[in-house]
């Protein structure tokens, strides 16, 4: 019975090494990843969904907190996702607009 219970740990163990390996991958190229490298929540709100320039003229948004050492990603269907750390008025950002590519990743703090 001892070698049986060994042997479902080691496969256990490989089985979440398997999960935990592919939770790490990088998100695909239509997605953007936001990480928060700070000890305090931060809310950002995004805007995407045309490959414009322009934030302001995004169609899409979403509000989005990530938990201190956590990481959000944001699919935006392939188009650059606008970010703002403070509430925006009439779509525009007091602090400046950032932007984050397809596929990209983003450290905050």
């Amino acid at each position: 019975m001892r070698r049986e219970s060994k042997k479902s740990m080691v496969l256990g163990l490989l089985a979440g090494t398997a999960l935990a390996a592919v939770a790490a991958e990088p998100p695909s190229g239509n997605a953007a990843t936001f990480v928060n490298s700070g000890n305090h929540r931060i809310t950002l709100y995004t805007r995407y969904g045309a490959n414009d320039n322009s934030c302001e003229g995004q169609p899409k948004d979403q509000t989005v907190t990530v938990d201190p050492k956590q990481s959000v990603t944001v699919d935006s269907g392939g188009s650059p996702v606008c970010f703002c750390l403070q509430v925006p008025d009439r779509n525009t950002c007091a602090s400046g607009w950032a932007t984050v590519k397809p596929g990209g990743t983003r450290h905050l703090m």
